[in-house]
């Protein structure tokens, strides 16, 4: 009786620590996305802004894509100033847990839309497409 007792407590202690594992790594990659892709011909300054928090992105080269982690959910706009002093501001766009936003800067406009799944921002956000770690 006591070996079965002693093995039930050593399984169950087993199943807790792999849900305690499950539960962390999930918590880790659940954190939304926001990627910022610019396809205007010159470079344009970003601010991302979600509830009181902001983040300046800094100068997008053309091309370049830079994606930053955005913790907990709610909307998140972007607010992009052209070369010539041009600024525009997307829609919000509503976020959740595993969410990745993903706003593309044109010539005029910055459009933006979402996609669920376990995404990362763990590129280095000065790097552009295919310029590797």
């Amino acid at each position: 009786m006591k070996h079965r007792l002693k093995q039930l407590a050593i399984a169950l202690a087993v199943i807790l620590a792999a849900l305690s594992a499950l539960f962390v790594a999930t918590a880790y990659w659940a954190v939304p996305t926001a990627q910022v892709r610019n396809e205007a011909a010159a470079a344009v300054q970003v601010v991302a802004r979600w509830r009181d928090q902001s983040r300046d992105l800094g100068a997008i080269r053309p091309g370049q894509t830079v994606a930053f982690k955005v913790p907990g959910e709610g909307g998140i706009r972007f607010s992009v100033t052209y070369a010539d002093g041009r600024q525009v501001t997307s829609p919000e766009m509503y976020y959740t847990l595993t969410t990745t936003v993903r706003a593309v800067v044109s010539e005029q406009s910055v459009s933006v839309d979402s996609e669920p799944g376990l995404a990362t921002a763990d590129q280095d956000p000065r790097r552009g497409p295919g310029q590797g770690r």
